[in-house]
């Protein structure tokens, strides 16, 4: 019955997540039309398997616990961390169906690092290590039971859709999609409709990129 951390963009109004949930809640679905819809917030996950037992269960409350999380002192438009859009791809995982690969930047890795070593109350050694070795930051984009073969098919159509929604946030910021995030505490124990965060906490220092393959 675990939770995670996810990094979610700045606002609800924002253009750029305006544009992910218009991909994940009818672009995707439409491609894929005889698949359950599955509506899920656009994320790119920091780390799961966070126990409540071990983490949040021991404070006053969700918040509490987030707000005390120890991060690096990361700064904006000087030391931020960048989370850039990669590259389109299908997967065999139900999750990881159809998700854009996020390129490992050296301050992602390490604040996941710091997110994972107090999310599962392990050593900072055994964080850095799954950082660097087995996280494999992506952003999905639908959820489903098709044959990787069929995904695989429609690629091609996906990266225009994709450019379509944003490609002119692409070219008006030269790459940048949005800067700020939201870290929050999501408990995905839960059904995938009830996914909502129980926690959250600014990370102004976060940009969003897309690298220029990708529209």
């Amino acid at each position: 019955m675990h939770s995670s951390l996810w990094l979610i963009a700045p606002s609800d109004d924002h253009a750029f997540n305006k544009s992910l949930k218009d991909l994940i809640s009818n672009t995707l679905p439409s491609d894929f039309p005889h698949s359950p819809k599955n509506n899920f917030i656009p994320h790119v996950t920091i780390t799961s398997d966070v126990d409540p037992a071990k983490t949040y269960g021991n404070s006053s409350s969700p918040q509490e616990w987030l707000d005390n999380l120890t991060l690096p002192e990361f700064k904006r438009e000087t030391d931020e961390v960048t989370v850039e859009l990669e590259q389109l791809e299908a997967g065999e995982p139900f999750f990881k169906k159809v998700t854009i690969r996020t390129r490992k930047d050296d301050n992602l890795v390490k604040f996941a690092a710091a997110c994972r070593r107090q999310g599962l109350a392990i050593s900072e050694s055994e964080a850095q290590k799954w950082a660097e070795d087995e996280y494999l930051p992506h952003l999905s984009l639908f959820y489903g039971d098709v044959p990787k073969g069929d995904v695989e098919k429609k690629l091609g159509l996906i990266e225009l859709q994709l450019g379509f929604e944003l490609g002119s946030l692409f070219d008006c910021c030269g790459g940048t999609l949005a800067m700020g995030a939201k870290l929050v505490l999501v408990d995905t124990s839960k059904a995938i409709s009830e996914w909502e965060p129980i926690a959250a906490r600014d990370c102004p220092w976060v940009m969003w990129r897309m690298a220029k393959g990708l529209v």
